[in-house]
């Protein structure tokens, strides 16, 4: 019953995901999670389907594009609904030198096939009405996707059940058994569980979880908070973030990158305040409610009265390049890592399915060397 072809571990987009196409591939798989299943970042997240903000290199681009395109069919392959749907995404300009890097960026997008184009401010204030876009030079627009990102979780949950996996939640693993350049065994609380291969897939915990193994993934975080309003009247119609979101937050110790993002309940979702943290949480603080407020009332003065309901805080992973982390790890020759892909839901329905290749050795559509964790991954020290 403890014996398996492939252990996950962490159930959130990319363990869930794996796991699925995995079992479909007639693979024994167990995913083990330390909470809940999709508890971790992956549930407490906006549920933007990201398109236009990615790298432009043609492997990303590529992926971003392709991903996006599984959405339009995936909720019936996985015979639940997770709320998809397109929608526009306002990305605010506020400087010339902005301007021109998006002119430039959509010169690129648009004919790979992500079409993006810049607007100016009056453009913006006429599909945004109630925006007060003082101070704003346009935006750059694109489609993207939304979805409910804990019905996403349980949709790939359950659909890999009915493909066999075995899932467990409130199971942590505790450590490994590593003999011979292999893990051999491993561990949580109350079980051991045996598997010619492992792959964790935990997120902001990845290293967390791979160091039980002696291999140090130089995963970083910061800890990002948002809130959830009550449900108010249409008035905002389009996602809006920031168009230098990363700039506004990179290196800071606390910064507000403001993003609005309308619900199908008529509810908002407002991220996101950012802090830098050594410790993985998913706590909120008053200085992100009150922030993200201010900043939101800037925004849309009409929210001014608006009552918000709930918050949430969860941590957000990037390795050092900011490249995604996909790949087997040096000297550990059955263990394999996935993290930080930067736009996750847009990409977790094709990568999940190469991925699946290459755990069990087979050969994907296209190359991921460069994302193997080669790049940075130093021997392990074993014991």
């Amino acid at each position: 019953m403890n014996q398996f072809d492939v252990i996950i571990v962490g159930a959130g987009f990319l363990g869930l995901s794996t796991a699925y196409q995995l079992s479909k591939m007639g693979v024994r798989t167990l995913l083990l999670e330390a909470g809940d299943i999709g508890g971790g970042t992956s549930a407490s997240c906006s549920g933007r389907a990201q398109t236009c903000e990615g790298h432009l290199d043609p492997l990303n681009i590529q992926i971003i594009r392709d991903g996006l395109a599984r959405h339009e069919t995936l909720e019936k392959e996985l015979g639940m609904r997770y709320d998809w749907r397109k929608v526009g995404i306002f990305l605010l300009i506020r400087s010339e030198e902005l301007r021109q890097r998006w002119q430039e960026r959509a010169a690129i997008l648009t004919p790979a096939g992500i079409p993006t184009a810049v607007i100016d401010r009056q453009a913006l204030q006429s599909a945004e009405p109630h925006m007060n876009t003082h101070g704003l030079l346009g935006a750059a627009y694109a489609l993207e996707g939304m979805l409910d990102p804990l019905r996403f979780s349980l949709a790939y949950a359950r659909a890999a059940q009915q493909q066999g996996a075995v899932i467990l939640g409130r199971s942590k693993v505790t450590g490994f058994e590593v003999q011979n350049h292999q893990i051999t065994a491993v561990k949580t609380k109350d079980s051991v569980y045996h598997a010619a291969k492992v792959a964790v897939m935990a997120g902001a915990w990845t290293s967390k979880v791979t160091q039980l193994a002696g291999v140090t993934i130089p995963i970083h975080y910061t800890h990002a908070e948002a809130l959830v309003t009550e449900r108010i009247p249409p008035m905002i119609y389009n996602n809006v973030e920031l168009a230098d979101f990363y700039e506004t937050i990179h290196g800071k110790a606390r910064a507000v990158a403001i993003g609005v993002h309308p619900q199908l309940n008529g509810s908002l979702d407002i991220s996101e305040a950012v802090t830098t943290s050594r410790k993985l949480h998913k706590g909120v603080s008053a200085w992100g409610v009150t922030s993200l407020s201010k900043e939101l009332v800037q925004l849309y003065p009409f929210l001014q009265k608006t009552r918000i309901v709930r918050a949430w805080g969860r941590p957000t992973s990037f390795t050092p390049d900011e490249e995604p982390l996909i790949g087997w790890v040096p000297a550990l020759e059955n263990l394999f890592v996935a993290a930080s892909l930067v736009i996750t839901i847009t990409t977790v329905p094709l990568l999940s399915e190469w991925m699946a290749l290459l755990i069990q050795g087979k050969t994907p559509p296209v190359s991921l060397e460069e994302y193997s964790p080669a790049r940075f991954v130093q021997q392990p020290v074993l014991s």
